[in-house]
């Protein structure tokens, strides 16, 4: 597997992290829900930003780093 394949793996797995944030994100519409159960949501949404963040960091650093292999 060559980087730019990597980095398109990792951009779509983030996709997928994008969707399920986004169902997250709906759940907190519920009037019913608690405080607690809020917070539960609010957390988990945060939690998976920072991985979507760091999947496309990193796809990010693998485009560069194929973008250089196929220079030299």
């Amino acid at each position: 597997m060559n980087y730019c394949e990597w980095a398109a793996e990792y951009r779509e797995n983030a996709g997928r992290v994008r969707r399920v944030i986004e169902k997250k994100k709906a759940l907190l519409n519920d009037k019913k829900l608690t405080k607690d159960e809020r917070k539960s949501i609010s957390d988990a949404i945060n939690a998976y930003r920072a991985i979507y963040r760091e999947l496309l960091k990193t796809a990010d650093h693998l485009s560069q780093r194929g973008e250089r292999y196929h220079e030299a």
